[in-house]
């Protein structure tokens, strides 16, 4: 049963992964939109600015031009001076209203394809918001989905789960983010002494159980050999019975074996980079900023309120609670003393004891603070010892 639900939970976390990729991708699509939006709406302004210009330009020119355009030759009797003079200028004047117009016909088709660019990037950003909600919808239901194989992982899994929980109990009790780590360290390697000792122990006893086997299957060919046909018939039906018996225990631990190292941690981080960050955002403090407390430990990134935020690697949740000024924060064990650290999250949605991939959901931001960005802390650590990022993501800044 436990196996059954492990390659469920493991089927519907990868599934969760692409939902949350294309979440992602549709976030960044409708930012996008919205700015073509705000570019074209702002293009339209200048446009209309520009008209607004023109046509102060012009209104003190109206009522001569209006008067040249009705009575020609009487505006040019009205006129002192000489003839000439007031020819060259009634030229001059037409000339300039022409100009004026023709600019004022340019900015109006400026604005009318700025109007339309508008438009359309509205359409564009409302189809792409649709398209966000429906992955989010689709999220929602693969989460559901993932929640129920969860459950039912749970009930095979309550062992490990108390000893997540009584890690995290004592990280919790930490004055500082250094001392929980440590805590965590220590609980981890105790849970992998006691984990090698329960395999030791079922290799002692599936050897116990071959052995025995082997020597019913003896006894069974003595026996067959001293029995007559129908006795020999029936021993080797019970020698058919035990090798069946034995190919499905074998059966059985490579299906373990695989499940085992299916729930591994993923392979130790190589610098470079290539894993994905936990949001779609900047980098707005780089690690080793000067700060109030002195040089940044980590890294603080900027994102949209409301963002999704993915586990960077494939590991084993250890933390995810509430932790003195850090707020709900969250440790994942990414493997070969790696831990990720994750906190300001709004929400989270993974817990200790839980086994995460690389880009499954585990939480997500709340509302926009100032400016319309959300920060994220993010610090890595190897063997307890804070680490640049940068190393280890994609991270563009």
């Amino acid at each position: 049963a436990a196996q059954v639900a492990a390659e469920a939970e493991a089927r519907a976390a990868h599934r969760r992964v692409e939902g949350a990729r294309r979440a992602q991708a549709a976030e960044q699509q409708v930012a996008a939109a919205e700015d073509r939006v705000r570019a074209a709406e702002a293009a339209a302004a200048e446009a209309e600015a520009g008209l607004q210009q023109q046509a102060a330009a012009l209104a003190p020119l109206l009522p001569v031009m209006l008067r040249l355009g009705l009575w020609p030759a009487e505006s040019l009797l009205a006129v002192p001076g000489p003839p000439e003079d007031t020819l060259r200028g009634l030229l001059v004047l037409q000339g300039v209203s022409r100009d004026l117009g023709e600019a004022a016909t340019a900015l109006r088709g400026s604005a009318a394809e700025a109007s339309q660019r508008a438009a359309a990037a509205a359409r564009e950003a409302a189809a792409l918001r649709a398209a966000q909600a429906e992955a989010r919808g689709a999220a929602a239901a693969l989460e559901a989905e993932l929640a129920e194989a969860r459950r039912r992982r749970d009930a095979a899994q309550d062992t490990e789960a108390e000893a997540a929980r009584r890690a995290a109990e004592g990280a919790a009790r930490a004055t500082n983010l250094a001392g929980a780590l440590a805590r965590l360290q220590r609980e981890e390697a105790r849970q992998r002494e006691e984990a090698r000792q329960r395999e030791e122990a079922r290799e002692r006893e599936e050897a116990r159980r071959a052995e025995a086997a082997a020597r019913a299957r003896e006894a069974a060919r003595e026996a067959a050999a001293r029995a007559e046909a129908t006795g020999r018939a029936r021993e080797q039906e019970a020698a058919a019975r035990a090798q069946a018996t034995a190919r499905a225990r074998e059966e059985a631990r490579a299906q373990q074996a695989a499940a085992r190292d299916d729930a591994s941690p993923d392979p130790a981080p190589r610098p470079g980079g290539g894993r994905p960050m936990p949001v779609i955002g900047n980098i707005s403090q780089g690690f080793g900023s000067r700060t109030e407390a002195g040089p940044s430990r980590g890294m603080t990134l900027s994102a949209q309120p409301g963002a999704r935020v993915v586990s960077p690697c494939g590991g084993k949740v250890v933390f995810g609670s509430s932790f003195r000024s850090y707020g709900l924060l969250l440790i994942v064990d990414c493997g070969d003393g790696y831990h990720v650290v994750l906190a300001g999250l709004d929400r989270l949605d993974a817990s200790p004891g839980q086994r995460v991939l690389a880009g499954e959901p585990v939480g997500q931001l709340g509302a926009a603070a100032e400016r319309g960005r959300v920060p994220l802390y993010l610090e890595l650590r190897r063997h307890g010892q804070p680490v640049d990022p940068r190393i280890w993501f994609a991270a563009r800044g």
